[in-house]
């Protein structure tokens, strides 16, 4: 028996479960978050030095926060904005501590 000895982290573990159960729900016709709208990763914004982030997650059917999108923004960034909804994940909430972000959940407005 061949035993794969290759580690996954957390926060990997985390995102891949999040996304499981989101194509799961999809595939039972559950809608999460906005309906109708596609599922894709949410752009990242470029902001100036010291400016507040505002993440666009309008085409998350559940808006999910990963540390991938975090590594990605520029150093300089202080504030991160996400919908009230937005799921964080561990690697997320890491990527805030190190980087000593701040996070506010925006409520949507209709």
């Amino acid at each position: 028996m061949n035993v794969d000895k290759s580690l996954i982290s957390i926060e990997q573990l985390v995102e891949s479960i999040v996304r499981e159960v989101v194509a799961e729900l999809t595939k039972r016709g559950v809608v999460i978050g906005s309906p109708g709208a596609p599922v894709r990763n949410a752009p990242v914004q470029h902001a100036r030095a010291g400016t507040t982030l505002e993440i666009d997650m309008s085409a998350y059917r559940t808006p999910v926060l990963t540390q991938n999108q975090l590594t990605r923004i520029d150093p300089k960034v202080s504030t991160i904005i996400v919908p009230c909804s937005t799921v964080v994940t561990p690697g997320a909430w890491g990527i805030i501590r190190s980087k000593k972000l701040t996070l506010i959940r925006k409520a949507q407005s209709n």
